[in-house]
């Protein structure tokens, strides 16, 4: 019996080391929202793009589309992003990153990764992922929370 507890109790902690986690810094929080350039990932699945738009639709900042690879416009918040996908039984956003950069400093990012585990939270909904990205990258959550939100069964 105690070996079964014991084998139960280690399985159950590297399935939630084997979760899906958020990493990084928001960029610094001012009281004037910048217009944000948004440099596009042609390698990086459409929908990553579109659902960044929303998000900075939906909180009201104002952007532009460069193309990939275009030089930085030192005055404006520049957001970089990469997004790959893993295929598993099911095709779930596997990992990415999402970078900020002002007057050629990098000011924030966010990573978000799954490990490569038998865990069934990664199959979870890869444009609320992003959102939780955006969330955290301009301070209105926290990696933590993020992560919490990301595993949480009413999310998927």
């Amino acid at each position: 019996m105690k070996k079964i507890l014991l084998l139960s109790t280690i399985s159950l902690t590297l399935i939630g080391c084997g979760s899906p986690r958020y990493t990084g810094s928001s960029v610094p929080i001012t009281n004037i929202k910048p217009e944000v350039v948004i440099v596009q990932d042609n390698d990086t699945r459409a929908g990553f793009l579109d659902t960044i738009k929303v998000w900075l639709q939906d909180n009201n900042y104002s952007y532009i589309i460069s193309p990939d690879n275009s030089k930085h416009d030192l005055n404006k918040l520049t957001i970089e992003y990469e997004g790959h996908w893993g295929w598993d039984l099911a095709l779930y956003l596997k990992d990415t990153e999402i970078k900020a950069y002002q007057g050629g400093q990098r000011v924030g990012d966010i990573k978000f990764k799954v490990p490569y585990t038998a865990n069934p939270n990664k199959f979870g909904n890869a444009s609320k992922r992003i959102g939780f990205m955006m969330d955290t990258l301009f301070g209105q959550m926290t990696p933590a929370q993020a992560t919490k939100a990301a595993n949480s069964s009413t999310v998927n």
